[in-house]
């Protein structure tokens, strides 16, 4: 049986998830939607670890990320939850490069992953699934 205090941090962390503010729309000029989905809902210390990565230069985590300090996501909607990130914060390539993990257990087999914000607006990412699609539609189906 889980003790008191597990409970308890289980019910603020499903508190805290739930506070997180839904979004419907598309993210403004300027910013970028990443889509995350478990089937099983547990969205609890999942977290995002993102880096910009110039030509020539190493790569430099956002400002505030680290690997112990992921970005939360930003809020949860119908898919799951989200980021919402600004584009300029990727630099002149403006490519998000990104790890979504929990501890050291990360998605999308483990490997860095990156996407264009000149191509993708929201990029839909499912647990267990090493794609990143284009479209809610696109995610979905690849859950069925």
């Amino acid at each position: 049986m889980p003790s008191k205090r597990t409970l308890i941090k289980t019910l603020l962390a499903g508190l805290m998830l739930a506070a997180l503010p839904a979004f419907a729309d598309a993210p403004p000029e300027g910013m970028v939607d990443l889509h995350y989905h478990r089937p099983d809902g547990a969205y609890e210390k999942w977290g995002l670890h993102a880096w910009k990565r110039a030509p020539g230069a190493s790569d430099q985590p956002l400002d505030g990320v680290g690997w112990f300090n992921p970005l939360p996501p930003t809020g949860k909607d119908d898919f799951g939850v989200y980021w919402r990130l600004s584009i300029k914060d990727f630099g002149s390539t403006a490519t998000v490069n990104y790890i979504i993990h929990k501890g050291d257990s990360k998605e999308q087999k483990g490997k860095d992953m990156a996407f264009d914000t000149k191509e993708y607006k929201e990029a839909w990412v499912i647990s267990g699934d090493a794609n990143i699609y284009k479209s809610k539609e696109e995610a979905l189906a690849a859950v069925k």
